[in-house]
């Protein structure tokens, strides 16, 4: 892993997001943006990263939210599924300096095939189109 692009989310971000999007937020919660991951809200998630967002501790905390949320419903992959991932995956290749944790974690690499997320394959397809960023 680079160790100079990993990040983590801060307590600070996640009450803030917390505090704007009515979800649950205490300070000994870990994983919160697993916890509270909702597939039904990702349009209101992706809204408020492109419209309101301008702090990259805020940005990196929501897209770990946005993309667990992803992970719980991706199976459910629609046309308003397929046009929100669409969103997801241009800021990810983007501003993949900002996400490198997030595409990391969630593309598993170090596992075997039947032992992933289920939104795995499609961050796996991310990483294809950034690595080389990253060499």
């Amino acid at each position: 892993m680079l160790e100079q692009y990993t990040r983590y989310p801060s307590g600070l971000s996640e009450e803030r997001l917390a505090n704007r999007l009515g979800l649950y937020w205490d300070n000994t919660m870990q994983d919160w943006e697993i916890v509270v991951s909702d597939f039904g809200r990702i349009r209101d998630f992706l809204k408020l990263y492109q419209n309101e967002l301008v702090n990259d501790d805020d940005k990196f905390t929501l897209m770990g939210l946005i993309v667990s949320s992803f992970d719980d419903g991706i199976s459910n992959f629609d046309k308003e599924t397929k046009k929100n991932w669409y969103i997801c995956k241009t800021i990810l290749e983007k501003e993949c300096y900002l996400h490198y944790s997030i595409m990391k974690y969630w593309c598993l690499y170090e596992n075997e095939p039947d032992n992933v997320f289920d939104i795995t394959p499609y961050m796996r397809e991310v990483w294809e189109k950034v690595k080389m960023k990253f060499l």
